[in-house]
């Protein structure tokens, strides 16, 4: 059975068949304007070779925008992170929620920090411990958050220090490095600003790893 032309293209064809669209000077022009409806009304017009080289380039800056390399040269994160790794900091989960308990953050120094000579170019990365609102103290080397004591597994070695209990301000978390006897953190310069975070850790790999 002969099937009728698709109902999207029976109102191109009496144009087709017309003795006008024929005519040698006019063809071209008719044709192109044909063409130009007929991909307009099925929405299938290709990107050039110059158009999808853009976007291209376009998806990696925007990538390269979202996260970054940062080198580690301290071992105040020991053993999660040690001198001479490469952490990857990522942009895009604080666009969806705040910092919690457990991130581990890539910061601008905070102010106290720059009046002592620290650049304010200079970036940090500690674990946040706290998040506003929240109560948080040292008894004994044994961290207490909101009256719980916390169990953890990533320190590098029994913490020798005791700190008096204090409750975080809006807008602040409580920061400190996983090597606890090795780390400039909160302790000494208080709660950080969560204004002043640039991004979340999110793996890292060693030099070697990538020779």
């Amino acid at each position: 059975m002969a099937m009728g032309p698709p109902r999207l293209l029976r109102g191109l064809i009496p144009q087709l068949l017309s003795v006008d669209a024929w005519l040698p000077c006019t063809c071209s022009s008719r044709l192109q304007l044909l063409l130009s409806h007929f991909h307009c009304r099925l929405h299938l017009r290709w990107p050039s070779c110059a158009d999808a080289f853009k976007l291209l380039l376009a998806l990696l800056l925007v990538s390269a925008a979202l996260a970054e390399v940062r080198y580690i040269a301290s071992s105040s994160m020991a053993p999660t992170l040690r001198p001479a790794d490469r952490a990857v900091a990522e942009r895009i989960t604080y666009f969806f929620r705040r910092p919690s308990i457990g991130d581990i953050v890539f910061f601008k120094v905070p102010t106290t920090l720059q009046n002592y000579g620290v650049n304010k170019d200079v970036v940090f990365i500690k674990r946040i411990l706290a998040t506003p609102g929240d109560f948080i103290e040292v008894r004994q080397g044994q961290l207490i958050i909101n009256g719980v004591a916390r169990k953890e597994h990533y320190t590098a070695s029994h913490a020798s220090y005791t700190m008096e209990a204090m409750r975080l301000p809006e807008g602040h978390v409580f920061v400190m490095g996983d090597n606890r006897n090795n780390s400039c953190d909160s302790r000494a310069w208080g709660p950080l600003p969560i204004s002043n975070i640039i991004g979340r850790y999110m793996m890292s790999f060693t030099r070697s790893s990538i020779q």
